[in-house]
């Protein structure tokens, strides 16, 4: 089946329907249907499919700017919330249906167990994206363009997520989004919003929140364990490596540079900096 939409030039499209969204009670309302269709173009809802004999079609345009699928029928659900930023996403309560689009994916499927992280093209905010079960095919660090539609959440360590039911890569930017540049001290940040209502800042904090974001930080590896790295640039301000994605994880005293998400982990009452390198490439020594 091929598409034709009014607003999207779509590149490349992944498009995962989740089972799991029925954990929240929710599925998707979709504007008009046809099933079994006798082939040939179908219009409705502002936009139009042209399908095969006998593909069932579905269609949903809340804003065809923002989103366009088909092929399958979601049932009934909210209409989602749509806002314009990641960092507008973050301010919505836990549960709340919501669509972010236009958004720079910067880890592919492989990276991390289960998620990726999408951020905006002005790198002002970025977010984590979980997806439970299945596969999201086609992501390309730094110039994937990303819509995603899904249930926010927050993680065990507080950092805010989308739980996606459908996530459609849109197109591919031209030039690759970098990382954001940031000593120790300003890694994690302060509050955005009021937490529940925001993403939590790290202890002692200042600043712009930077949680979701691929940043580049760098120090002098202190202490390694099982799965983690310590690294310190001089500031007396500890920040916490993720190792578990890398073959070869560097050891004390090793001066190194790395890029990756800032990050949060909580290992009591603190919710403390941490961030996630995706492979080996991201670090290097200095």
């Amino acid at each position: 089946m091929n598409t034709r939409t009014n607003a999207i030039g779509t590149l490349c499209i992944s498009l995962m329907l989740i089972a799991s969204c029925s954990v929240f009670a929710q599925s998707y309302k979709v504007d008009w249907n046809s099933v079994n269709s006798g082939g040939g173009m179908m219009s409705g809802g502002g936009y139009g499919i042209n399908g095969t004999v006998g593909q069932p079609a579905a269609g949903f345009t809340k804003n065809t700017s923002f989103l366009h699928w088909i092929g399958f029928w979601a049932g009934e659900v909210p209409t989602p919330v749509v806002v314009p930023t990641i960092a507008a996403a973050k301010l919505l309560a836990d549960r709340t249906f919501t669509c972010v689009s236009g958004k720079i994916a910067t880890s592919t499927e492989g990276d991390f167990s289960g998620s990726f992280y999408l951020e905006e093209s002005n790198r002002s905010s970025g977010i984590r994206v979980a997806f439970p079960i299945g596969a999201v095919s086609g992501l390309v660090r730094g110039k994937s363009v990303v819509s995603v539609l899904g249930s926010m959440g927050t993680t065990s360590a507080g950092e805010r997520q989308i739980t996606a039911c459908i996530i459609v890569i849109t197109s591919t930017n031209p030039l690759a989004i970098g990382s954001l540049g940031m000593n120790n001290r300003t890694l994690g940040g302060g509050n955005l919003g009021i937490p529940p209502l925001g993403q939590y800042g790290v202890l002692g904090g200042t600043g712009l929140n930077n949680v979701g974001l691929l940043v580049t930080t760098w120090g002098r590896v202190t202490a390694t364990g099982g799965g983690y790295a310590v690294i310190d640039d001089g500031s007396g301000t500890p920040v916490r490596l993720d190792t578990s994605t890398l073959a070869d994880p560097p050891e004390v005293s090793d001066y190194i540079s790395v890029i990756g998400i800032s990050s949060l982990y909580k290992p009591g009452a603190d919710r403390l900096r941490l961030v996630l390198p995706r492979t080996d490439l991201d670090i290097s020594g200095y």
